[in-house]
């Protein structure tokens, strides 16, 4: 059947000579992959190689057929509905925008169903990000939503504790070495989650407490989800805010 759905580009992949493989999460769909034939030579074609910038969000039709066994489908008409260009011509919000394409590329399974609720977030973080003037909040704002659609949102109950466990995602009156959040870098994370996304912005944080809590976060994934690893463009974003 055709399914006429909005859909996030995640990533793309060179396929032979001419063709990528392109990953997106589809409000309709969620996470598919799709093969663009020729597109890495075409010229005058009218899919073009521009639409699969990492975040680019895109009005898609395709053939899918939900009962038959295929890993790759194919776009039957593409066209981009929200133009970015902040995203790709800042150095700060192109690399947050990278950070969290390679995020969603290792968190997100291509079985896991329709999800609106994050859909609307990562079509929202996107336009945010391409939008709005951004700190390095933002990003560590988005980690700990994201966390929530796959099951290890921060325990907040005990929030006044000395420590966060990484291992128990909760808040502790006891250190786990080397698997805490703790000191001054837990006062800015408890800032962080007592913030709304839509004033996340507003908060300063210093580089060091931001590279911290980062790292811990990062460190909070991998403890939480088996796949998440070899994590590469966050080391970028420590060196840019």
């Amino acid at each position: 059947m055709l399914v006429d759905t909005d859909a996030i580009v995640i990533s793309t992949l060179k396929y032979n000579d001419s063709s990528l493989i392109v990953s997106c999460y589809c409000e309709r769909l969620g996470l598919k992959s799709f093969i663009v034939k020729g597109v890495l030579k075409s010229k005058k074609g009218l899919i073009r190689r521009s639409f699969f910038q990492p975040l680019n969000i895109l009005s898609i039709i395709t053939n899918y057929q939900k009962n038959k066994s295929q890993n790759l489908h194919f776009f039957k008409e593409i066209k981009i509905i929200e133009p970015l260009q902040e995203i790709h011509l800042d150095i700060k919000k192109n690399n947050t925008a990278l950070f969290i394409s390679e995020i969603l590329k290792k968190t997100l399974p291509e079985d896991g169903g329709i999800n609106i609720k994050l859909f609307d977030f990562l079509r929202k973080s996107i336009l945010d990000l391409e939008r709005k003037r951004i700190s390095s909040a933002f990003y560590l704002k988005f980690l700990i939503e994201l966390s929530g659609f796959l099951g290890f949102y921060p325990n907040i109950e005990n929030i006044n504790n000395s420590f966060f466990d990484l291992e128990t995602g909760c808040f502790s009156g006891i250190e786990n070495h080397g698997n805490s959040i703790k000191g001054k870098s837990l006062g800015e994370f408890k800032k962080i989650l007592n913030t709304s996304f839509d004033q996340i912005n507003s908060l300063s944080i210093s580089s060091n407490f931001s590279n911290d809590i980062l790292d811990n976060l990062i460190q909070y994934f991998r403890i939480h989800l088996q796949s998440f690893n070899n994590l590469k463009s966050y080391k970028i974003l420590n060196d840019l805010f």
